[in-house]
């Protein structure tokens, strides 16, 4: 009698009520693997150990194919226990134990479970980085190596060194041009003056790959050595590279390289100004990445930022909230923390200032500022702009001080434009702050700390802003940072402003744009020119703002002193992060503070007057008093310094 149904197996024969200790017959006869986890389940209801083995390997393998890796994993990590309980029972089952932690880790991995992956390694290492056979010994040293690196690169190095020692004594293999791959990737093409030395192992990758006929890796180095074409400045060799590869995964339907290609590809396109294409490249990827099981694998995750990345810099704000918001849903790991640092952008853009920030708390402890110099550099871009909205310039300054001290070489300098801008502005932002509370020391230091920045760019050797093919926002923070160097000195140049939001225009980077127009227009009314001149800029400011809610929520604070007219505010917009209340320094009177408010607020003394119970005359006497006091020559300046000072945040009057 057939003891196994339609949804086999029972922990009990249905027809005797006993134990079932047999294998199903159709099983046995067709061997077919794809009820494979249905006969390891059974073995083990029946306690068979060494009949569960092969049936979990099998399992494992058939999961695999169809990209179920979270699934194949956990058949990985039976079939390692039950080597573990049966002695000898790997080499019945044709199944090499240490293999069997390779692809554990592999299918972890590729699950999104790294932390678990990385346990996983150790535990192989422990117990195999002596084993006899060198290429299984280097094989768990290089696996090893790699889940140390995601701490610090330097804790993996000795390990991979060793990986290569000792595939160096084995013939050619794929693990062996894997290794070079790895060893290329992880620990020399972010770090500084290893490009040349990358490039070397990069075509040594290549070089066995080819001798090991291991085809369905070179999709792999070429997506790489694209890379390093791109920082070569050999732009179009390093995307005529990425064709290539692309051409012989997809013929391949290598879902592993398919993936990593579409990442370089897509990081290429932002870097070189091409956000439509970026976001195209990227969001293509990660469809590729769910028909390959992959979405939550590292590269499925950076393809996700990726698209984002290119959306914002579009100002499509709201596209990229929808492609990240469903992906940061549980608090970030030291698996998925880019994808939080990406919604802290986002955030910060939706003007939830406070949820950017618990969000980035998390991150910093999860990650704790471990890993190489770029990743911890594209962090702190973050979480510098993210204190510089809230109102934190002290905070944001230190950031970019502590990422820069990293840096010891120009090598990797050309993508700190970025962070180099934040830095300014931070500066521009403590000298104002100072300026209007009358603290010279406070003033002093921010110069200095402009200054030091400065130091640090020569240092570099003027890499960082210094035109390359291969970053195209270089000329755009270049022109940002000079700007805002003429507001740290107290003469914001509305010229120099100007020049700023043409490039960042001519990018196609429309948030940017709406930063810097807003600043030529404060530079234009600090300067005492008449509302007339600034509202161009600050209607240019409005419509690039579209998404960027505190950016807005300024601009438009700015047009109400001025009295300039915009078009209305978009549903949803917030106020700005407020800083903390400071004490006047100004001997301004509870009715001065009352009036300030008001006048920044863009009210006439007429109306000053009418809601202050006061004539008209009596307001004209409050403003002119403030004028004096504050030692500015008109209204706007005085609202802008009263901002600076914290006078206008207190309690109303």
């Amino acid at each position: 009698m057939r003891c196994w149904p339609r949804r086999w197996p029972p922990r009990c024969c249905p027809a005797s009520g006993r134990r079932c200790t047999s294998a199903p017959p159709s099983l046995e006869a067709e061997g077919d693997e794809t009820l494979a986890a249905e006969a390891a389940s059974h073995w083990a209801a029946a306690g068979r150990a060494a009949e569960e083995l092969p049936a979990r390997v099998a399992a494992a393998a058939a999961a695999e194919r169809v990209f179920v890796y979270a699934e194949a994993a956990a058949h990985w990590q039976r079939a390692i226990a039950l080597c573990q309980a049966v002695p000898g029972a790997a080499r019945t089952a044709g199944a090499e134990l240490p293999r069997l932690y390779v692809r554990a880790m592999d299918a972890l991995e590729i699950s999104g479970d790294g932390e678990r992956a990385r346990v996983v390694a150790e535990e192989a290492y422990r117990r195999f980085a002596g084993h006899p056979d060198r290429a299984t010994a280097a094989v768990i040293h290089e696996r090893a190596a790699v889940f140390r690196a995601i701490e610090a690169p330097a804790v993996g190095l000795p390990l991979i060194q060793e990986a290569l020692r000792l595939f160096g004594q084995a013939p050619p293999s794929a693990d062996h041009a894997e290794a070079w791959l790895r060893y290329a990737t992880v620990f020399l093409f972010h770090a500084e003056g290893r490009q040349k030395a990358s490039r070397t192992a990069l075509n040594r990758a290549l070089e066995i790959a080819e001798a090991a006929g291991a085809t369905a890796l070179i999709p792999r180095i070429l997506s790489w050595l694209a890379v390093d074409a791109f920082f070569r400045g050999q732009v179009e060799e390093g995307f005529a590279i990425l064709h290539r590869g692309r051409a012989l995964a997809e013929a391949a339907g290598d879902g592993e390289a398919i993936l990593r290609l579409a990442v370089n590809e897509s990081d290429a396109l932002i870097r070189t100004g091409k956000f439509q294409s970026a976001a195209e490249v990227a969001l293509r990827g990660l469809r590729s990445a769910r028909q390959a099981g992959r979405e939550t694998s590292f590269d499925g995750t950076i393809l996700a930022n990726n698209a984002a990345e290119a959306l914002v810099a579009g100002g499509r704000t709201a596209e990229a909230a929808a492609l990240i918001d469903p992906l940061t849903t549980a608090p970030p790991d030291r698996d998925h923390w880019m994808s939080h640092a990406c919604r802290v952008e986002i955030d910060v853009l939706r003007g939830d200032i406070e949820a950017a920030a618990g969000r980035w708390q998390q991150i910093t402890a999860c990650t704790g500022h471990k890993g190489g110099v770029v990743r911890t550099r594209e962090a702190a871009e973050l979480g510098v702009e993210l204190a510089l909205w809230a109102g934190r310039p002290g905070d944001a300054l230190q950031q970019v001080r502590r990422v820069l001290a990293l840096h010891e070489a120009p090598d990797l300098t050309i993508s700190c434009g970025r962070l180099l801008a934040a830095g300014m502005w931070a500066c521009a932002d403590l000298a104002e702050q100072a300026r209007a509370r009358r603290d010279g020391y406070a003033a002093r230091d921010a110069l200095e700390a402009a200054d030091g920045l400065a130091s640090w760019v020569e240092q570099m050797a003027g890499a960082p802003f210094t035109d390359h093919p291969y970053e195209a926002t270089i000329p755009a923070h270049r022109a940002t940072w000079d700007a805002e160097r003429t507001r740290l000195a107290g003469a914001s140049d509305p010229a120099a402003w100007n020049a700023a939001a043409k490039t960042w225009e001519d990018l196609g980077w429309p948030h940017r744009a709406g930063y810097v127009w807003w600043r030529h227009a404060e530079a234009r009314l600090t300067a005492g020119q008449p509302a007339a001149a600034a509202a161009p800029a600050l209607r240019a400011a409005a419509a690039a703002a579209d998404g960027h809610v505190p950016l807005l929520a300024q601009i438009r604070a700015l047009a109400q002193r001025a009295r300039i007219p915009l078009p209305s505010a978009p549903e949803g917009s917030g106020e700005p992060a407020r800083a903390p209340d400071m004490p006047a320094p100004y001997r301004l009177t509870e009715r001065e503070l009352a009036v300030l408010r008001l006048l920044a607020a863009g009210r006439t003394n007429a109306q000053i007057g009418a809601e202050l119970y006061i004539s008209p005359k009596t307001a004209s006497v409050h403003v002119t008093a403030i004028l004096r006091k504050l030692g500015v020559a008109n209204r706007v300046q005085a609202a802008a310094l009263a901002e600076r000072a914290g006078l206008l945040h207190g309690r109303r009057p």
